[in-house]
């Protein structure tokens, strides 16, 4: 009786190790919120020159299916020779979104989602991690970097896009 009750008690006091929650893998569908060519709003970046100050610009967005993902083109209204588009694919097992691994990726009420991603990335020549937020809905679109530098130094915002229609 005495092995059968320790064996019980030591049962009870063992746990298994917690393993994190891994978000939902990303679809192709999650991101169906955000196409169209109507997104007009503004880019607001760091100069990456003194002064180190935000520097704001206008800004509109055409986003298109494209197989896994989206590709988004950027129009500078002021500034037409910036323009440029990217492709915005989904890994095939849905864990990363542009190359970069996904630590959330969360439904939020009336449609809109909210995908998180981190990476090591480098910026002004100094290694950092890097944090991108895609927020799409219906009528917002917002896309924002924060960078923290791995030698010490508060987060910062390097960029953020801010679109609506």
């Amino acid at each position: 009786m005495k092995p059968l009750m320790l064996s019980i008690c030591l049962a009870s006091f063992t746990t298994v190790p917690a393993v994190a929650d891994e978000p939902p893998a990303l679809t192709a569908e999650m991101l169906e919120v955000a196409l169209g060519e109507d997104w007009t709003g503004e880019l607001t970046y760091l100069n990456y020159q003194t002064p180190f100050e935000d520097v704001t610009i206008r800004a509109n967005a055409e986003i298109a299916a494209i197989e896994n993902g989206l590709e988004i083109a950027y129009k500078y209204p002021d500034e037409p020779h910036a323009n440029s588009s990217v492709r915005a694919r989904i890994s095939p097992d849905g864990k990363s979104f542009m190359g970069e691994p996904i630590v959330s990726n969360v439904a939020l009420d009336g449609g809109a989602r909210q995908i998180d991603t981190r990476f090591s990335c480098e910026d002004m020549g100094r290694a950092a991690t890097c944090e991108m937020t895609y927020y799409l809905s219906t009528s917002l679109l917002e896309i924002t970097k924060m960078v923290t530098y791995v030698d010490g130094g508060e987060p910062f915002r390097r960029n953020s896009y801010a679109f609506s229609r």
